[in-house]
């Protein structure tokens, strides 16, 4: 907000004590007057009551507002697309109260801080496992995987935007179909491997699910993993935008937003803006989260469960129990591989590296609901049909463990292991924590070159949200 109006040098005041304000007749259409500048200012996502416009000139309407913490620096972002009307601005406390307390505001509240991961060591494979009644039973040490689909167009046409710490677009899996979209930190690069890894799940050949899929990174998250609410509403906010645009060029059938991580609690401001993108028409792929606690108490694992079409993850290991570190209860709607998964990493283009975490069992799902898009274009824009799609092509009762009151419902592609049109081999190494024989044969494999092309980066499984 360039030269919104001049401010004094040195001028340190900071927000002077406001009376408690109701909700009042609101301020669009009051006269301006002067206010003064602070430094006790934290950042506030601001959303509109749905039938109220985000004022044009919104800088008349601040300085009708009488706040004492504006700047030049006060506007930080205004929301793009027609569904969620957000903005996002530098306030101290009471001049937030203040904008809070009129009638045209629907949520104000502070920045909230994102982690994609918890700090845990992972335990000791995934397609086999969607698309096969049997499973993948035992080690996957050393195995053979067949992945067995019917629509070989494996989830062509539809996007994926993988919103995460971004996508090392070059990579070998995504055969050229991943592109940079937005970024919400200034650079494109995946410093820390998350969102590539993810992305290789949800769409990479050999390694995800969805082979056919576009991947569009949207990095919100830092190199160390982790960012805030508001970075992530300015990545939403671009893929509405950016699916409204798509929906009207040719080939195109649907959008899935996937997202591995979540906030301790909940954020309203977060929750809107995915409401939006789901009235958009956009489908919304979540992880449960690795607390091993319920689900319903953060954004946006609590958006999951009946009467909504958010998708919410939850983890299982090959031997079809429930991962000792996924959240569970009533807001997780299925459960995917989340274990020892192998996928691309972001440090060179054909290396590849093992993570387990419920952020693995996501992308999974995303690749799923990518292949019954394409596979039956009438979901691509219905996301109540197709999570309601997903659900019932889910297998029933093959899992155990506490599911904290959600349903035992196991992710899969519809396919019984009887149609193999694409064979993944040798992509593991053996445990180095399992038998005699297994650690003798982890140590001779040294820097194993797995099928020639990918490079395995570790065969530790570290914990990723």
């Amino acid at each position: 907000m360039k030269n919104f109006f001049a401010v004094a040098a040195g001028l340190l005041a900071l927000c002077a004590p406001a009376l408690a304000q109701t909700k009042g007749e609101g301020l669009i259409g009051k006269e301006p007057v002067a206010h003064s500048n602070h430094t006790d200012v934290k950042e506030y996502i601001i959303t509109f009551q749905p039938n109220e416009a985000i004022p044009a000139g919104l800088e008349e309407y601040i300085r009708k507002l009488e706040l004492q913490s504006v700047n030049e620096d006060t506007i930080v972002f205004i929301g793009t697309n027609n569904y969620t009307k957000v903005m996002i601005l530098n306030l101290c406390s009471i001049d937030a109260e203040t904008i809070k307390a009129q009638t045209e505001t629907n949520i104000v509240e502070q920045k909230a801080e994102i982690k994609s991961y918890a700090s845990k060591s992972g335990a000791p494979w995934g397609l086999q496992r969607i698309s096969n009644e049997a499973g993948a039973s035992g080690s996957p040490a050393g195995q053979d995987f067949t992945y067995s689909f019917e629509d070989e167009s494996l989830g062509a046409g539809v996007d994926i935007y993988v919103i995460d710490t971004g996508v090392r677009t070059s990579h070998a899996v995504f055969t050229g179909r991943a592109s940079q979209g937005f970024s919400a930190t200034g650079s494109t690069v995946d410093g820390d491997g998350h969102g590539t890894h993810v992305a290789g799940t949800a769409g990479g050949a050999k390694f995800g699910v969805a082979q056919g899929a576009n991947i569009i990174a949207v990095k919100v998250l830092g190199d160390d993993g982790s960012g805030s609410s508001s970075d992530t509403i300015k990545g939403m906010d671009w893929v509405i935008s950016q699916h409204d645009k798509r929906k009207t060029q040719p080939g195109f059938v649907g959008s899935i937003m996937s997202m591995s991580w979540g906030l301790q609690g909940t954020a309203n401001s977060v929750d809107e803006v995915i409401a939006g993108a789901s009235a958009a028409g956009i489908h919304v792929s979540v992880a449960a989260g690795n607390e091993a606690v319920d689900a319903c108490g953060s954004t946006p694992a609590h958006l999951g469960g009946a009467n909504s079409n958010v998708v919410t993850v939850g983890s299982v290991n090959i031997n079809n129990q429930v991962s000792s570190f996924s959240n569970v209860g009533k807001c997780v709607d299925i459960y995917a591989p989340g274990e020892q998964i192998l996928s691309a990493w972001a440090t060179g283009d054909t290396i590849i590296n093992f993570l387990s975490g419920t952020s693995m069992a996501c992308p999974h799902t995303t690749g799923v609901m990518a292949y019954l898009m394409a596979k039956e274009p009438a979901l691509g824009q219905n996301p109540a049909a197709l999570k309601a799609k997903l659900l019932q092509t889910a297998r029933q009762g093959k899992f155990t463990g506490n599911t904290g009151g959600s349903a035992n419902l196991l992710l899969s592609n519809g396919v019984d292991g009887k149609i193999a049109k694409r064979l993944v081999k040798n992509y593991v190494v053996p445990d180095r924590n399992g038998s005699p024989a297994a650690r003798a044969a982890a140590m001779m494999s040294g820097n194993i070159v797995i099928d020639e092309r990918f490079q395995l980066h570790s065969r530790n499984s570290p914990l990723r949200f």
